[in-house]
């Protein structure tokens, strides 16, 4: 499991970066930097998600009916426990809360932190508060809803943002008229061809702008696409051992050496000439600066992009423009008078599962690219980081409760 948070951050700007905001360099920047996870620093937020504790956690309030003051003072000094039954391998797996990632424990401590001085209480609460956090629906809602309000306080999340109310209000409105559930009365066709003509201009904003870049990033593909297959027929023809990842190739200089006495020291050495190897980074280094899905090679958290995909994504976004173009010409050029509607609708529809197949297929990859293990691990420390933050305010807000005076009855 990824981070929620994280997950929506990345799909959204990769998305926004593909299929509607060009490569304008250092004109425009389409990475922003963002909080990953905020830090409450007003009181009231705090006394908030110190209470979401506490009620998780079955503390008693101070002043229940039916207890005595003895019994509520007595209560809320104690250690908060989740009420469960443990198992003893549960048990004896708690003792052991490490860094690394495990299916008997929900809690993964950060790199450099212990829990030497913790208590088996502490430990079992710690690591229920984790598996809360972690198989909570409402907790995951809370993240990608706190990834999306952040994305749209960034000036090109706002304009995405409204482009897309914009599109999906006038596209609601052009079908409501076409199927007749709003009538215009004998400007009935006159509506529709105002209509049609926002949708066009919208959809213009997006699809032929972008045209001219998507013939370059067109450009840049067949040749990344090339060099892979090459490399490919060449250590196959080679007999040469298969890539760990075919997706990723080698991206060191190969000295004129023969090819045999090169694998027997390297499995990945490249097997393509100093030239070619320098025109498929120069193209590579081109294409993932336009586009910021793409990954040419390894990182922490994910592997190469998938080739296949990254050639079906662009080919998406290629036929979406010439679509968007074709739409625009066949509205501004044939009066709406003598003018199909099912000309208008057949385009519309096409261009649009293109624009929404090559955005769906983007995700798939970036899915499919995940070192899902690295990613849970990270998702879990920061879990556990989150945790142990809660309960030490939860402690805080029961320590306090239990210095004030008494009021119950």
């Amino acid at each position: 499991m990824t981070d929620p948070y994280v997950s929506t951050l990345t799909t959204l700007n990769n998305v926004q970066n593909s299929l509607f905001i060009p490569d304008l360099g250092r004109f425009l920047n389409r990475r922003p930097t963002y909080e990953l996870y905020g830090r409450p620093s007003e009181r009231g937020r705090e006394q908030e998600e110190a209470q979401e504790v506490l009620d998780v956690l079955n503390l008693p309030e101070e002043g229940r009916p039916g207890r005595t003051r003895e019994e509520d003072q007595n209560s809320l000094v104690r250690q908060p426990t989740f009420q469960r039954t443990t198992s003893r391998a549960t048990i004896h797996t708690l003792n052991t809360i490490t860094s690394q990632l495990s299916e008997s424990r929900y809690a993964v401590l950060p790199h450099g932190m212990t829990l030497h001085d913790w208590s088996q209480e502490d430990k079992d609460l710690l690591n229920d508060h984790v598996r809360h956090l972690l198989h909570s629906r409402r907790e995951k809602l809370k993240r990608q809803w706190r990834a999306f309000r952040n994305y749209v306080k960034k000036p090109l999340g706002l304009f995405v943002t409204v482009y897309a109310f914009l599109v999906t209000t006038f596209g609601l409105v052009w079908v409501l008229f076409l199927i007749g559930w709003i009538g215009g009365g004998y400007q009935h066709e006159y509506f529709i061809n105002v209509i049609d003509n926002v949708l066009v201009a919208l959809f213009a904003l997006i699809g032929d702008v972008l045209a001219p870049f998507r013939v370059v990033d067109t450009y840049h593909m067949i040749y990344i696409v090339h060099y892979h297959r090459l490399t490919w027929k060449i250590r196959q023809k080679e007999e040469l051992p298969n890539l760990a990842d075919p997706n990723d190739l080698p991206s060191k200089d190969r000295n004129d050496i023969d090819l045999e006495a090169a694998f027997k020291h390297d499995q990945e050495a490249p097997v393509l000439t100093p030239a070619q190897q320098a025109k498929l980074e120069h193209h590579q280094q081109k294409f993932a600066k336009s586009h910021t899905f793409y990954r040419p090679h390894e990182t922490e958290t994910h592997h190469a992009f998938p080739i296949r995909i990254l050639c079906l994504v662009v080919v998406l976004l290629d036929f979406h423009s010439i679509f968007q173009i074709a739409l625009g010409s066949v509205t501004w050029g044939w009066s709406y008078h003598t003018r199909p509607q099912w000309i208008t609708a057949v385009i519309l529809a096409l261009s649009l599962t293109c624009n929404i197949s090559g955005g769906i297929w983007i995700s798939i990859g970036d899915k499919r690219s995940r070192k899902k293990e690295v990613l849970e691990r990270m998702f879990r420390q920061q879990l556990t980081t989150e945790a142990l933050e809660k309960v030490e305010r939860a402690r805080r807000v029961a320590e306090d409760r239990s210095a004030r005076p008494y009021s119950g009855t």
